[in-house]
Order: C-alpha cells, then structure tokens, then sequence
C-alpha cells in the first residue's frame, strides 16, 4: 500500500522540490504479526531530511525495533528512507500516526504530515472457535456394581503395603548388622549381675565387680579409648579431651574404689557394695542421656545469622 503524502512544495536556492512517499507492508496482518511502514524521501542533494522517532500509537501497536534509515542517494539526489517494524495486539482497523517529516533546502523548511490508511489487523483463531461447545467429560470408571470400590482400595492400600513391609525388614536388617545398642548390653548387664544373687550369697565384692565391669563394657564402646584394660589414672587421662560428657575423675574414682577388691580381695560390706552398683548405673545413665541430648542437638537445622 503507498500513499502520496500531503505537503507543499519546497523550491530552494536550486529550484528544486522534494517527493516523500510512503507504504506499508503488508496492509494486512494477524493479531502478533509483524509488518512494516517506509517513508521515503527525494529531494535535492544539498538537502536535509528529519524523519519522525517512532509512531505515536496505542498499546494495541508497538515498535519491534529502533528506526531505521536506508541511504540510496546519488551525486544529485538525496534518497533515504526510514522503515519501522511494527507489531499489532488486537484486531480492527489501527490507524497509525506519525510526526511531520522536515525537509530543510537552503535555509527553506518544510513540514511533511504523514498520512496513511488503517492497517487491518485480523484475529488468528479459527472462524468457529466462539461458537465450539466441548463435550462432557467421561467418568473416570464406569462401572455398575459396587465391587470397584474395594478392588481401588486394593490397588492403593497393597503398594503401600508392600513398601512399608521392605522398609521395615531393611531398617531390621541395618540394624542387626549394625549389632545390639550398647545402653541396651549394659541394661541387661546390669539387670543379670543383679539376679545372680550374689548380695544374698555373701559375695558382696563380686557383686560390685560385675557392675562395674558392665559399666567399663559399655564406656569402651561408647569411647574406644576407654579400654577395659586400663588402670583407673590411665582411664582418666584417656577421657580428658575426648569429649566426655562428665568429669572423667568420677569414673576414674569408682574404678579406684575397687582395684582392691579386684587385686588384694579388700573386704566390703553389702552396703558398700549397693554404692558401688548404684554409682555405676548413675554413670552409664548420665553418659548415654548426654550423649542422646547432643545427637538431637546436631541434627537440628541451623538458623542463619540475619
């Protein structure tokens, strides 16, 4: 599409005019289709050309890119024109509006309104689609009786089944091979070393050796640096810096108190001995409560500092 563009014209210092046309191509597009506008302008060669920023349109029509200036002028002739790629975003006739395009020949200026015809923009959905009724969706199942519930029920509550019983065999099979919880050896020590009957039998010492031998049991595991083996100083420097959760003095005491009865039969009366079983359960419960307190305490998350 090009149309002539109103204007008067310029006779300069050369008697020479200028002749600015423009069009639009295509003159027809769809609803997000680019298309382009070119106002072009011939004039004499001493002759300076302004063309318009960008068109003073709606939101419906919006520039695609800068302007353009495309220079095909001679030794005589001034030939420029400018392009504007446009792209339109709702149907109907658009009327695009341009500033004035000036022309300027010694020292004579000439304004140039940029007219041009509605651009037809056109819908890009298929002619019918205002008029398309869906169909009604289906049942999901479709059946009559009412045995479908339970077999649904079945197909959901087997898989879960099924996941929760091999879960459970592996969490069984970790822990068996990760082998007996070392509070739970020495609760059942300590529960045996108690119905032996030694109290009642008169052996008050071996009473509290085997308590204390549960109580060194369950230190080593818990403290690999804690050897059965090691005298009650040797016990003690082992536990400094290994982050023992109480004073390793204390247990260093209670296997004090009975290397005698271990090494030279030291006598020790019933009630001595109740100390001794007594001291050694408290140390195992205050470590293995320390212990679990810290666990919960490092798998908690962090906060982040504001």
């Amino acid at each position: 599409m090009i149309a002539l563009l109103a204007g008067a014209r310029v006779v300069g210092a050369q008697g020479g005019g200028a002749q600015v046309t423009a069009r639009i191509i295509p003159d027809s597009v769809g609803v997000g289709e680019p298309f382009s506008v070119e106002l072009r302008v011939r004039a004499p060669i001493s002759a300076e050309v302004r063309f318009p920023a960008l068109p003073d349109s709606s939101d419906v029509v919006e520039p695609l890119d800068p302007r353009a200036v495309r220079d095909a002028s001679t030794a005589s002739v001034l030939d420029r024109t400018a392009l504007y790629r446009l792209i339109a975003w709702d149907t109907g006739q658009r009327v695009l509006r341009f500033a004035d395009i000036t022309v300027t020949t010694a020292g004579a200026t000439v304004r140039y309104p940029v007219r041009l015809p509605p651009v037809s923009v056109r819908s890009v959905l298929p002619a019918d689609s205002a008029r398309r009724v869906p169909r009604a969706g289906r049942d999901l199942i479709a059946l009559s009786a009412g045995w479908w519930r339970w077999l649904v029920a079945a197909a959901v509550i087997l898989p879960l089944g099924a996941f929760g019983w091999r879960a459970w065999r592996r969490r069984r099979a970790a822990r068996a091979a990760l082998g007996p919880d070392a509070a739970e050896v020495a609760r059942d020590g300590f529960n045996h070393a108690g119905r032996l009957g030694l109290l009642e039998a008169g052996e008050h010492g071996r009473f509290a050796l085997a308590h204390v031998a549960v109580m060194r049991r369950y230190l080593a595991e818990r403290f690999p640096q804690a050897a059965p083996s090691r005298t009650a100083r040797e016990l003690a420097a082992a536990l400094v810096g290994s982050e023992f959760p109480i004073l390793p003095e204390r247990v260093a005491a209670l296997v004090l108190r009975v290397e005698p009865i271990a090494f030279a039969r030291a006598p020790v009366s019933a009630d001595e001995a109740r100390g001794v079983a007594g001291e050694a359960r408290a140390i195992v419960q205050e470590v293995e409560t320390a212990l679990k307190a810290r666990a919960d305490r490092d798998r908690r998350p962090r906060r982040r500092p504001l």
